[in-house]
């Protein structure tokens, strides 16, 4: 019986070799593959809008890190919802899986993102962590870790599918996410753009996770992004009271966090955008 690791993709090669063996199967020619793979990595390396970890948070733990100016992991028992949180289980078992052992509490999590506004399942708010506080040493997994404990990976011992999916920022990033991108180029018939790119690498909650050793300040925040579709609901909100419709007492709630957001953002100025990415971008650079 056939394991999931026999797939092509789980080889036991670095990223850039699995590129190359998947380019090279003469099933997957492709008269605008190669130009495409050209500009996935310009548009992935480029200093000002390629790659960069980001970290998706909500509007009270957001407060609560520019009040504190530093980012707390399940370990340092942050408060959230009035509750002092821990690890759980699952949150442990994967920790050992990805080789943090005794070290897993110096460790924080993150997603690759290209523009856009992260994972925005685990908050509304996108911070986007500075290139140079990314280490080149800073590990990354193809996937959720989560992952690791279902079907068909959980089948597995830890160790041999962590092998087959880890990686380095500095080395494996960009080869990492180009192997995951190239089945989706095939057969495209026109080159990519920046946008495309972009939804690509982080659609819903799929991503590669980052896991960044080290603290994380104020300091350490390039920027913070919102979508445009919270800054709707507010006009909504707005445009429906002056319409003669109150809003409720959780929507004034809503707005008045929001509002606290911005001032505590200016006032460590940082820089809050709303964030939309289409069309061809910096490729053209």
């Amino acid at each position: 019986m056939n394991s999931a690791l026999d797939d092509p993709y789980f080889a036991k090669t670095d990223w850039q070799q699995r590129v190359d063996a998947w380019l090279n199967d003469p099933a997957h020619a492709d008269a605008f593959l190669d130009g495409n793979v050209q500009l996935v990595r310009q548009i992935m390396t480029h200093a000002d809008s390629g790659l960069r970890m980001v970290i998706n948070i909500t509007a009270y733990a957001l407060l609560r890190f520019l009040a504190d100016r530093a980012y707390r992991n399940l370990y340092e028992s942050p408060q959230i919802g009035g509750e002092r949180k821990q690890p759980s289980p699952e949150r442990l078992q994967v920790d050992q899986m990805l080789g943090f052992g005794a070290d897993a509490k110096d460790y924080y999590f993150g997603a690759v993102a290209l523009g856009g506004t992260g994972v925005r399942f685990y908050g509304e708010y996108c911070m986007v962590i500075k290139p140079l506080d990314v280490t080149p040493d800073t590990q990354v997994i193809d996937r959720d870790s989560y992952d690791l404990l279902l079907p068909p990976l959980s089948k597995h011992s830890g160790h041999e599918v962590f092998s087959r999916i880890v990686g380095k920022w500095a080395n494996d990033v960009v080869p990492m996410l180009t192997r995951k991108l190239l089945p989706d180029l095939l057969g495209t018939n026109r080159l990519i753009t920046t946008g495309t790119v972009s939804e690509m690498i982080l659609h819903d909650q799929e991503f590669v996770e980052v896991h960044k050793r080290g603290p994380i300040s104020s300091s350490s925040i390039e920027e913070v992004r919102q979508s445009p579709d919270e800054i709707a609901m507010e006009a909504r909100i707005v445009a429906r009271g002056n319409a003669g419709f109150p809003p409720t007492g959780v929507e004034l709630r809503w707005i008045a966090q929001r509002n606290e957001v911005v001032r505590a953002l200016e006032a460590e100025d940082l820089q809050y955008r709303i964030v939309t990415l289409h069309g061809r971008g910096y490729q053209w650079r």
